[in-house]
This record gives structure tokens, C-alpha cells and sequence, in this order.
């Protein structure tokens, strides 16, 4: 082998904000922990990126600076020339999925190509027009994805909806849920916090985790704190950033929660805030799994959760493991939240944890992709 030798490529178009950046660099650690060699590949470099700042040690960033559908399978393709790895892992839903099955075709090297589904594809179908690049995604999708040597989701909600909407067999998509609990997390989790609200013990807090985009509903949860307020003093804290954040802020003027509402903005250890939160609301109108939702589960955190398409349901052991809402509904997700703030719930059991720690899911990913390693 040579030194650019590298097990297991993860590819994506580039870092963003969420939680598959963190399932992708909990993965690589934990690759790395085990003696193998992994890189992170992108299309683009975004600066952007509060995650850029938080690659795990040893893990390779690459970044092929190339746009547009030729340049990026020219590119990729020479780089995977280049480093011949056992395993290539996809890990964008869309077009990078389909480049890589093609760039397999033209490479002239043999690899384990994995693509892996971390949204809900429906969502991404709904009423696409012929000039966007998804209205042309989905019929490639069907003609390709079977030529990968292993498709995973992260939820059995989200395989079933990505077979369905580019129409191959169900049988065909694993299901392995994301790395989420391990050592670092919970040494985070104990970690201090830097913000006034927290060192009042007596002071409930209710704690939001997530891009502040259309998605999360935050309004709603900000809708739902406003009558919460009302019976029982408390505050509300959100943390993340997006393109809503202007809106929210409004919102929250609006209902006269000035004060009572804080919006730090994304902090890269926003396990310890959950760890000392009161409860964690989750207000989305889908989510393929929901990252947050577990690791407050591993804080001992209670969650109450929309019940939304399709992992809270999962990840909450179909409401026995936290509270679930219906979407949308505003006097249900406050009544849920009164709930527990008048009768905090018991800390979800280990056993059913297990299931998500990084351990249990790199075993999983490796059984699949060097069936000899795992």
C-alpha cells in the first residue's frame, strides 16, 4: 500500500451545520480508533461550516474544488485512483450518490460503494419541476441505486420511504441508526455551561436543538412556551442558526417573550445545556431519525417530540421512552410540556440506548462494508 493508502472514504457535497456531519465524524473516530485509515471528501470546502473546526484527529479532509456534474466525477474519480480504499460511504442524499455509482463504473478499481439516506426522501419528491436537479433525481435513483453494493437508512421509516419513492425493493435497504452515545458525549455532557439561566436550579428550562430552518418548527415550539409560561415560570432556550432566525426573533417580540427566550446560536458542545435542561422539546415536521432526540436520551434528559415522519417514533420505542405529539398541534405540545415539568419522568433505560452508541453502529457499518474487520 502506498501513504495515500485509505480504508473508508466518506463522500459528500460539503460540511454543513447538522447532525450528519456529526454521525459522519463519530464514525470516523471511531474507524480511526480501530487502526484504519479515513478520509472525508468533499465537492466544495464551506467555510462557512461550524464543523470544519471539529474533524476528529486523524481523519483526512479532501476537497476536490470541483462543480458541476463532470468535474466532480473526473475529480472523485481520480482521487479514489489515487487512494484505492476498500470502502467508499456516501453520505448525501442526491446527486453525489449517483456520481459515485458511476465513478465506481469508470475507475478501473474495485471498492465496497455504501449509499446511505439521512433525510426523508419524500419531502425532496414533493412537486419538483423539470429545471431542478431532483426532478431528475429520483428515475436515476431507480436505474442506479441497485448497482451500489449496500444502501443504508438511518431509520426502517426512512428505507421504507426511500424504496417507495424511487421504487425498488424494501429488502434492499439496511437499517442501521446513527453512532450517537459514547464516551465524549458524556463527558460533554459534564462539562459547564456559560449562560445565566442554568445556575438557578429552581428555574425550569426547556431546551430546542437544531438548524433554525422550516423544518424544525421552531414557531411552533416558541407558540407553545408562550401558554406554558402562563401556568408555570420558566424559559426557553434554542439552540442552533439558520435562515428563520430573524423570523423567530420577531416572533418571540411579538408574544412578548423578550427576556424569557434565549437563541445563543450553534455552540459545539450543546450537550452539556441539554444535560442541565429541564426537558427537551422537539417541535420538527420531519425528520429521518433525530440525533438530538437520543443523545438527551443519553443525558437523561426527558424528550417530548413531534410525531413526526419518521425517527422520533423510533427513537422514542413508539412513545415509551418519552412523550409524542402530533405535528402541528400547539395545545398538545404544551400540554405535553406542562406534563412534565409538574412530573419529571425516570431516565430511559441503558438497554435500550445500546442500540445507538457509536460501538454497536460501527460494527454494524463495518459487518456490511469488510465483512473480515467487524
Amino acid at each position: 500500500m502506498t501513504d495515500d493508502h485509505v480504508d473508508i472514504v466518506f463522500y459528500t457535497r460539503q460540511l454543513h451545520n447538522g447532525g450528519v456531519d456529526r454521525v459522519v465524524f463519530n464514525l470516523a473516530e471511531e474507524f480511526i480508533q480501530r487502526g484504519m485509515t479515513v478520509s472525508i471528501v468533499v465537492d466544495l470546502d464551506n467555510i462557512y461550516s461550524p464543523f470544519r473546526a471539529l474533524l476528529p484527529k486523524g481523519v483526512r479532509y479532501e476537497v476536490l474544488n470541483a462543480r458541476g456534474p463532470l468535474p466532480r466525477l473526473l475529480k472523485l474519480r481520480a482521487y479514489l485512483r489515487r487512494v484505492r480504499p476498500r470502502a467508499v460511504q456516501c453520505a448525501s442524499f442526491g446527486f453525489p450518490n449517483l456520481y459515485a455509482v458511476v465513478v465506481r463504473w469508470i475507475s478501473g478499481i474495485r471498492f465496497h460503494l455504501m449509499l446511505t439516506e439521512h433525510c426523508f426522501p419524500t419531502v425532496d419528491r414533493a412537486a419538483p419541476k423539470p429545471w431542478q436537479s431532483r426532478y431528475w433525481f429520483f428515475p436515476l435513483a431507480h436505474l442506479l441505486y441497485p448497482f451500489a453494493d449496500t444502501r443504508v437508512a438511518v431509520s426502517r421509516g426512512t428505507a421504507n420511504d426511500l424504496a417507495r419513492v424511487i421504487d425498488i425493493e424494501p429488502g434492499s435497504i439496511d437499517c442501521i441508526y446513527n453512532p450517537i452515545v459514547n464516551d465524549t458525549l458524556i463527558e460533554q455532557a459534564r462539562q459547564q455551561v456559560d449562560h445565566p439561566w442554568f445556575t438557578n436550579p429552581e428555574l425550569p428550562i426547556i431546551i430546542a436543538v437544531g438548524r433554525m430552518e422550516p423544518q424544525k418548527n421552531f414557531s411552533l415550539l416558541i407558540r407553545a412556551f408562550a401558554k406554558v409560561r402562563l401556568s408555570v415560570p420558566c424559559r426557553l432556550v434554542i439552540l442552533g442558526d439558520g435562515s428563520e432566525r430573524e423570523m423567530l426573533g420577531a416572533l418571540t417580540t411579538s408574544l412578548g417573550l423578550d427576556g424569557e427566550v434565549s437563541m445563543p446560536g450553534f455552540l459545539p458542545n450543546p450537550h452539556a445545556y441539554v444535560a442541565r435542561a429541564t426537558l427537551l422539546a422537539m417541535s420538527s415536521d420531519f425528520e429521518s431519525l433525530s440525533n438530538v432526540v437520543i443523545e438527551a436520551m443519553a443525558v437523561g434528559t426527558p424528550v417530548i417530540a413531534t410525531d413526526c415522519p419518521s425517527g422520533p417514533s423510533e427513537a422514542l420505542d413508539n412513545g415509551r421512552c418519552g412523550t409524542l405529539v402530533p405535528v402541528g398541534d400547539v395545545e398538545r405540545l404544551t400540554a405535553a410540556i406542562l406534563a412534565v415539568l409538574r412530573e419529571r419522568p425516570q431516565p430511559v433505560a441503558r438497554a435500550w440506548l445500546d442500540q445507538f452508541t457509536t460501538r454497536y453502529s460501527a460494527d454494524r457499518y463495518l459487518a456490511l462494508m469488510m465483512p473480515a474487520t467487524a
